[in-house]
This record gives C-alpha cells, sequence and structure tokens, in this order.
C-alpha cells in the first residue's frame, strides 16, 4: 500500500498506544500463519501480522508483527516481535 509507510518502533511505544487507546482501535488487516505452511511452506517458522488503526480512516496507525520457528513439539521457539507506527504519505 503506498498511501502510508511503517516507521519502526519499541514495544514499549506499542504497550502504551494499545492501552490508551486500544477500545478505539480496528483490525485493518491481519495475516496469519502459525503452522508456517502457508502456500505449502515447509512447516518451519510460523508468523502473524496485524494493522490497526482508527475507525472511519483511510490506513492504520500501527502494525506488528510475531516470527518463530515451530519446534517439533508444535512449541514456539525463538519468537520475536516487530513493532511500527504508520504514517501517511506525503501527496505530490
Amino acid at each position: 500500500m503506498n498511501d502510508y509507510i511503517k516507521v519502526p518502533t519499541t514495544r514499549e511505544v506499542w504497550a502504551v498506544m494499545r492501552a490508551s487507546h486500544g477500545d478505539k482501535l480496528r483490525v485493518f488487516s491481519s495475516f496469519s500463519d502459525p503452522d508456517g505452511t502457508f502456500q505449502g511452506g515447509p512447516g518451519e517458522r510460523g508468523v502473524m501480522e496485524t494493522g490497526y488503526g482508527l475507525e472511519g480512516t483511510d490506513f492504520p496507525i500501527l502494525w506488528a508483527r510475531s516470527d518463530w520457528d515451530i519446534a517439533a513439539d508444535g512449541k514456539r521457539d525463538n519468537e520475536s516481535h516487530k513493532y511500527w507506527l504508520c504514517v501517511a504519505r506525503r501527496q505530490e
């Protein structure tokens, strides 16, 4: 999507935004592949990704992604999380 860019942020900024505005945030986009088999993948790495925005707006304001290795017992190993603020692009 070309209407906004994602700017990396911290877990702390993400947590404060969710705590302060969580009742107003709506899911804009979500992708889940907890088994790592989307489009025939090998099932070794899981991912979940979600963008949140305010109702009635045209793009998200927060984005998060979690990735992990899928252990033999199905548990998540080496889980990592990334967070972004979404900022509108200048219209030229």
